[in-house]
């Protein structure tokens, strides 16, 4: 390949240059790609690999359910492009233009953000936390931190314009509810008001639109968001 088919190529985007760490300021970030599994779940069954830029329109966001604490390297296994932590440390675990299998529906298309905490589905409403069946007690929600909040936005507008720069089309911010029936909380009311609601306005960003969802999945509630009127938890 001479350097005249290399520069065609990278101008066409199909050669991926290194995506640079992001500035954030105030965020305390660490770069995990080196170390994170490339496949994680059940037996590592779910391989991690390489997709066209333009194939990735969005961006998921996600709960962990537990809390996985704020040792980078704890983040190693998750499957996820990217950890908030609830102190606010953005841990990058995968590049953008890898799949990651993390949500169901929307592995092929976004990129995975899996915010730290066990986190109820309608804030305020203790039955709607997720209670794990290996515990011998019923497990509570945690309050979210303005860390996580900060750090998750700050997150968002990074990925948005690193796919921008990439010549892909970044219109959707989406939950992972939306795309199974078994995330009904995820990833929780207050992350959806807080965060996602926020920086879809910012950003021009979708869900879908009322009533939208894949397959099994869930809508975005009206206890998520005022605007889907009618639509149950």
């Amino acid at each position: 390949m001479t350097w005249l088919d290399t520069l065609i190529n990278l101008l066409k985007g199909r050669l991926a240059l290194p995506t640079p760490a992001p500035s954030m300021p105030g965020v305390e970030f660490h770069d995990r790609r080196k170390t994170a599994a490339q496949a994680h779940g059940p037996g590592g069954k779910w391989k991690v690999r390489d997709r066209p830029w333009a194939q990735v329109t969005g961006i998921c966001l996600h709960q962990t359910a537990c809390v996985l604490g704020e040792r980078p390297e704890r983040w190693d296994t998750v499957g996820a492009h990217v950890g908030v932590t609830r102190s606010g440390k953005v841990i990058w675990l995968h590049d953008f233009n890898r799949l990651v299998v993390h949500g169901n529906g929307w592995n092929a298309g976004t990129v995975g953000i899996e915010i730290d905490g066990l986190y109820a589905g309608v804030d305020g409403d203790p039955s709607t936390v997720w209670d794990d069946p290996s515990t011998p007690t019923r497990e509570r929600g945690l309050a979210l931190t303005s860390e996580t909040v900060m750090a998750s936005k700050q997150t968002i507008r990074w990925i948005d314009d690193t796919l921008t720069g990439r010549g892909a089309d970044c219109r959707a911010l989406v939950a992972h509810r939306q795309s199974s029936s078994t995330r009904r909380n995820d990833p929780g009311s207050a992350i959806w008001k807080e965060v996602a609601l926020a920086m879809s306005a910012e950003l021009g960003l979708t869900d879908g639109g009322k009533g939208f969802k894949l397959n099994d999945g869930y809508p975005i509630p009206e206890a998520w968001d005022p605007r889907r009127v009618g639509i149950k938890y």
